[in-house]
């Protein structure tokens, strides 16, 4: 056996980084031990020794000082990282040894996988078979054939006085190397064709695998083995060995599920079986998997009796699993002309409701159900999307049956239980998700059976109500009536009339039905402005509710949605529902959320009317709303300060929300020429002038109140951004209408002062520019630069703590630049060199969104820089400067993961000024130290290359910029292209 000195002596051993030139084995461990200290606090320190580390991994050191840490009187942290570096060395750098030295270094780990098995050292062992994985994958199919076989032998034939005494390590340690090999193909760094030839010879040795599986299984009743066994089988599924190989194995694996201790891992083994992709492929093989999955109901009646809990899970997740992946094929068995076949897809059909109804109520004494819903799923999107239409109509016939079935299932699965005090907080929201579940199942039933689905829903809704069972029943029912609202055309005119006119029979004697029935109101609020007759009865309903407390929440949610999809028709109920919600409205303890709703209800309904009536009742609402917020400014006691501030924002939101329903002029009834009709004797017409001359009104009385807001809070952000928010609703519901109150919009953004930078504001600025660029306009784009010139003063450190702020700004300057470069046009020379100020500072963060944004705007400002010879001078006078900063980023100073987002700015410095980015390229590069001494001449010139040769390709560009990253950090990566 050859010592890890031998390995050393190779040439390539010799060539040391000039990083990692002349370290003693001494250095090495100390620098372990320092980056695992736990008095190591400082961040710079470790930083610079993983760095260090790192590069030591990839270094020709790793072959001599790797075998030395690996001794088990070192620490577990030293030994651990001699694996990770031979571990590294072995998967990337293997050219460097020849086929002497591979053979070494194949007995060595032989050797210490054994040594560290022995000891139970579970870590190193997994980082040492992941190595010998690797080494053996590098050398397939010509440098080692029949590997597989050997790898067998060399164990099981051991005179190893400890393999020999543990005959059941040796198989583990078989096993273990025959999972990683097709668990590791995907990570190996070899070429396209040499990646071909090896997995045709995988899959041409998976027999010697198979034949050692079969040995095990036939000779070997150790669990731990058995276990790993399938393990061992999963992975090569995974790795793509076609089913037919493994039928052999079938009996074995169904019979495993009998054993207690054998369950786990078969049932994990045979998921991956049933996921397998081959089964349009192998249509017989896996018709021939059906009997043994419906042999699993056995089982199952067993574990329901035993009340094993997690059993009847894992056997329903196995049964839905084979459904779920192979619904197509139980669709091809139902379409044959045998009856065995059809009976095949039929039962499996009746075992997967049979989980879906399992009894009890979820999740306390059932969690099978839920597992089931996804199969459903899957098989009516295989029925309804089979393009034969002959073929989906019997199709339909055969499965009707089943989602009839499911949906009554579903009715009684989806009801809430009669006694909540038995659920925990957990077990509530467990249920929760459950039944929106159910309501996603739902709608897939009423895709699969249209009106039909309906239609069931209609029958049981009506037997509910007239044997008056239980409102949790009529409960569950109305929330899969609500669940298929997507699917119901508007011209519907059988079922939902016949469900809507049940309501009043109802037995609504719970909260929780009201609200659900409330909810589903709000769902069909399209459907019910095309059936007035309907509608009236339902907005009753819904105006009843706001007064109470557990309601008002889905009462305030149906009627806004009613009002917004049918303004036209429910202005008619504006002197039914204006007093209850002022009434609503001045109650001190409702929820903010719903204020904001009620407000929006009493919006939209005033949208349809005439100015006047419009502001008459605006004075009415806001009046009481008015006082109250100059009372919140006048508070003094700093114990309430905070929820002052609150409710200012609340009422602010209050406004904001009322502008926007105000202006609202959108549904589907506006163009419907025989609604208009039936309107045309109301006082309810729409009065399209209304909202220009209401919101004008309203911003000039709002005016002094924001004003007196800002006085006080004009440096808080909160605040600020919902004063922000009331203009940009104003501007973008106004339009070109807002001119007349443009200057009384500008005095109130004068006022945010230090919040100039705020997201809200900077929207909003946007918005005035797109609608008017005047002098007034133009200056606050200037105060928003200068505002960020202030603050950011050129300090690298305030832009590092402020991201949120220079990433607001990017996006805004973004903005600014693409689609209004007039507004940059007549800034002045000390506002670009702001802005180039701020991208030399800007490319050195490291917070990634901030940065993308950074560089975003980078790029679009090289390309403004076409249009604008003062822009184009200044570049000119920094370019170099840019160029220096970004290298020194890209080769380092930055962390790698940011590599690609900083090239995007050098890409476009290309493309557009190829000389100038090539002339300052190359000055930065001609000093041998810069970004890092560890980049060759080759690296630099070949990165030179890139910006000629790659120009039109941001992928190959980014492809190069990473290689010299790489090289620049000391990770010599053996690319090609370098």
């Amino acid at each position: 056996m050859a010592t890890s000195s031998s390995l050393s002596n190779t040439p390539e051993s010799k060539l040391q980084s000039s990083h990692t030139a002349g370290c003693s084995l001494d250095e090495i461990e100390r620098a372990i031990n320092d980056f695992y200290s736990a008095t190591n606090s400082s961040i710079v320190n470790r930083q610079q020794l993983n760095s260090f580390l790192e590069r030591l991994q990839y270094s020709p050191l790793a072959w001599d000082f790797s075998w030395k840490l690996l001794q088990t009187t070192k620490t577990q942290s030293i030994q651990f990282f001699g694996a990770v570096a031979l571990c590294n060395k072995i998967s990337k750098h293997l050219a460097e040894l020849d086929d002497k030295q591979l053979q070494l270094v194949f007995e060595q780990l032989i050797q210490k996988i054994i040594s560290y098995v022995s000891i139970n050292s579970k870590q190193i062992v997994v980082k040492l078979i992941v190595a010998l994985g690797h080494l053996i994958l590098n050398m397939m199919p010509d440098k080692w054939p029949n590997i597989m076989t050997n790898i067998i032998n060399i164990f099981t034939q051991s005179s190893n006085d400890f393999l020999c005494k543990y005959p059941e390590k040796t198989h583990m340690i078989v096993l273990d190397i025959l999972t990683i090999l097709p668990e590791e193909f995907s990570r190996i760094v070899v070429p396209k064709s040499q990646r071909a030839s090896i997995r045709l010879e995988l899959e041409r040795q998976f027999v010697t695998v198979l034949s050692y599986i079969q040995y095990i299984i036939s000779n070997f009743n150790h669990v731990d083995v058995l276990c790993k066994m399938f393990d061992c089988l999963s992975k090569w599924l995974e790795f793509g060995i076609p089913i037919l190989k493994f039928e052999t194995m079938f009996d074995y694996l169904f019979n495993a599920l009998n054993s207690v201790q054998l369950f786990d891992d078969a049932c994990e083994c045979i998921i991956v079986l049933f996921t397998s992709p081959d089964a349009l492929k192998y249509p017989a093989t896996f018709t021939g998997l059906l009997p043994y999955v419906l042999s699993l109901e056995t089982l199952l009646d067993h574990a329901l009796s035993s009340g094993d809990k997690e059993k009847c899970e894992s056997l329903t997740k196995l049964i839905t699993t084979f459904g779920e992946n192979h619904a197509q094929l139980l669709l091809q068995l139902a379409l044959t002309m045998y009856p065995q076949p059809q009976q095949l897809s039929n039962n499996f059909c009746r075992l997967v409701m049979r989980c879906t109804d399992m009894k009890g109520q979820y999740p306390i004494e059932e969690t099978c159900s839920e597992l089931t819903f996804s199969f459903w799923y899957a098989l009516q999107e295989e029925v309804t999307s089979t393009e034969d239409d002959n073929k989906q109509i019997i199709l339909m016939g055969i499965f009707r049956p089943y989602f009839i079935r499911l949906i009554e299932v579903l009715i009684i699965k989806g009801q809430l239980p009669e006694n909540e005090q038995q659920y925990t907080s957990e077990d509530k929201e467990t249920f929760r998700c459950y039944r929106v579940d159910i309501g996603d199942t739902m709608m897939c039933m009423h895709n699969a059976l249209g009106n039909g689905a309906l239609e069931v829903l209609a029958q049981h809704l009506a037997l509910a109500v007239d044997q008056n069972l239980s409102w949790q029943r009529q409960e569950s029912i109305m929330q899969l009536i609500g669940a298929g609202s997507e699917y119901v055309p508007l011209d519907e005119n059988i079922y939902l009339p016949r469900i809507f006119s049940l309501l009043r029979k109802m037995n609504f004697c719970n909260s929780s039905i009201i609200n659900t029935t409330l909810m589903v109101l709000g769902q069909y609020s399209s459907w019910l402005g095309h059936h007035q007759e309907t509608l009236q009865n339902c907005v009753h309903l819904c105006v009843n509710a706001l007064s109470n407390p557990e309601l008002i929440q889905s009462a305030s949610i149906a009627l806004k949605e009613l009002t917004m999809e049918n303004r036209i028709h429910m202005s008619k109920y504006l002197n039914d529902v204006f007093p209850i919600i002022k009434t609503v409205l001045e109650n001190g303890n409702l929820n903010a959320n719903d204020r904001i709703r009620c407000v929006a209800i009493i919006g939209y309904i005033l949208s349809a009317y005439p100015s006047k009536v419009v502001i008459d009742h605006l004075n009415i609402l806001l009046a009481p709303e008015v006082n109250k917020l100059l009372g919140y400014l006048q508070n003094t006691d700093n114990s309430s300060l905070a929820v002052c501030k609150q409710n200012i924002c609340t009422t602010l939101s209050f406004m904001s929300v009322l502008i926007t329903a105000i202006g609202y002029c959108g549904d589907q009834s506006d163009n419907d020429e025989n609604d208009q009709q039936q309107h045309n004797g109301s006082s309810a017409l729409i009065d399209t002038s209304a909202a220009p001359e209401v919101l004008t009104s309203f911003m000039r009385d709002l005016d002094p109140i924001l004003h007196l807001v800002l006085k006080q809070y004009s440096d808080d952000n909160e605040v600020t951004e919902k004063i922000c928010e009331i203009l940009s609703r104003t501007v973008t519901t106004l339009k070109e209408a807002s001119s007349p109150i443009l200057i009384t919009l500008l005095q109130l953004l004068q006022c945010i002062g230090p919040n100039i930078l705020h997201l809200q504001f900077l929207n909003f600025s946007l918005l005035l520019f797109s609608q008017d660029t005047d002098k007034t306009t133009f200056n606050l784009f200037l105060a928003v630069l200068q505002r960020f010139g202030c603050l950011f003063n050129g300090d690298l450190m305030w832009l590092k703590n402020h991201v949120d702020i220079v990433e607001d700004f990017a996006n805004f300057l973004i903005q600014v630049i693409k689609k209004l470069p007039h507004v940059v046009n007549r800034c002045p020379n000390e506002a670009l060199v702001l802005l180039f100020e701020f991208v030399k500072n800007g490319i050195q963060l490291h917070e990634q969104s901030t940065l993308r944004s950074v560089t975003m705007f980078m790029a679009n400002y090289f390309e403004y820089c076409k249009l604008n010879n003062r822009a184009a001078e200044l570049l000119q006078k920094n370019g170099l400067e840019i160029v220096r900063i970004l290298l020194k980023a890209i080769g380092g100073a930055s962390p790698r993961h940011l590599v690609d987002i900083l090239s995007l700015p050098l890409f476009t410095l290309s493309k557009l000024y190829i000389d100038w980015a090539i002339k300052w390229v190359q000055q930065c590069l001609s000093d041998p130290n810069f970004p890092t001494p560890a980049a060759t001449k080759e690296h630099r010139e070949a990165l030179i290359k890139a910006l000629t040769r790659e120009r039109s390709s941001r992928a190959n560009f980014k492809d190069h910029m990473n290689t010299f990253s790489q090289a620049c950090r000391g990770f010599v990566g053996l690319d090609p292209r370098f």
